[in-house]
């Protein structure tokens, strides 16, 4: 597995504006990786301590975007917080079907 990406403290609709661009720069080095026998992309979310409506749809995007790229979102250890946005927008599922507890080595 290749290493994971890692999700700042805050991922709100104060810090889209910031991460989007930072995700569209690794789904352009994803996009230029040769292929990998791997189609799980690895998102480090344990730190992640403000989560909101905006930083979820943000990461929806980033997931639908990989699967056209034949890749699956794969988050490790989502944060309490990432986790409780999650289900507050009913996307408790989404999440848990992405979610790696421990390590993922």
């Amino acid at each position: 597995m290749e290493m994971p990406r890692t999700l700042p403290d805050e991922v709100t609709i104060y810090t889209v504006g910031e991460l989007k661009p930072l995700c569209q720069g690794w789904l352009t080095q994803t996009a230029d990786e040769p292929g990998s026998q791997d189609a799980t992309w690895a998102l480090d979310a344990h730190a992640v301590g403000q989560a909101d409506a905006a930083g979820v749809q943000l990461m929806l995007a980033l997931d639908k975007s990989l699967a056209g790229m034949q890749r699956r979102l794969q988050l490790l250890n989502p944060s309490n917080v990432l986790s409780e946005a999650c289900a507050s927008l009913g996307l408790a599922d989404w999440l848990a079907e992405r979610t790696v507890k421990g390590d993922p080595a």
